[in-house]
């Protein structure tokens, strides 16, 4: 595998993956207090954490190999699959932001 390229690919996610490891050490520790937003939480720095590893190992697999007569066609796959797991963990983030909170009506 291309070693050099794979370290690069991380490196330059090294901000978010600092971000995603916070919010999965805090969804731990808050899971008694808030359980599903706490789970939510989890579930989507999981997601959005492997979904970097996926990209990056992907993207330095088929580079490595790179005998495919479609390239281009492979590296865009690799790129929407990407896209739509960080939509899903960004959608569960969105959720756990929402979810079990009371409306505070006001009466006029």
């Amino acid at each position: 595998m291309n070693s050099s390229f794979l370290i690069q690919q991380i490196a330059f996610a090294g901000p978010v993956l600092v971000v995603y490891l916070v919010g999965m050490v805090l969804a731990v520790i808050f899971i008694k207090k808030y359980s599903v937003p706490a789970i939510l939480t989890l579930l989507a720095t999981i997601i959005l954490l492997g979904n970097i590893f996926g990209v990056a190992f992907a993207q330095a697999y088929f580079i490595r190999v790179g005998r495919f007569q479609s390239y281009s066609t492979i590296m865009s796959v690799v790129s929407i699959i990407g896209s739509v797991m960080r939509a899903v963990g960004s959608a569960l983030l969105l959720t756990a932001v929402f979810v079990g909170r009371k409306s505070k009506t006001v009466q006029v």
